[in-house]
């Protein structure tokens, strides 16, 4: 099996770096929500602006939906992370615990 190493420290960082650009997004995203007044879609379309208003807004809740996404599964991949990095290093001492030519 062929061995892993990563740095634990810079994959904690870039997934920081990610969790971090997207609550910017998110931000921006919540700040600039959809207006289509029925009136844009002009005079006798005034249903159709209401339902090109109604997909606008479901286009902008699953984007939103998306960066919520985005930033639970930077979370859950850090939590791993640390999870991995713990039970390595317990391992690492472990092996350093044993007495030479003890099998």
């Amino acid at each position: 099996m062929p061995d892993v190493f990563f740095d634990e420290d810079e994959a904690t960082r870039l997934l920081d770096a990610v969790v971090d650009q997207t609550r910017a997004q998110s931000d921006a995203h919540r700040g600039d929500r959809p207006n289509f007044p029925q009136s844009s879609a002009g005079r006798d379309f005034g249903g159709h602006g209401a339902q090109i208003q109604a997909l606008l807004n479901r286009l902008h809740e699953r984007g939103a939906w998306r960066l919520e996404n985005i930033s639970a599964t930077a979370d859950a991949a850090r939590e791993q992370l640390r999870a991995f990095g713990d039970v390595d290093r317990g391992l690492a001492g472990q092996l350093g615990d044993q007495e030479a030519g003890v099998n």
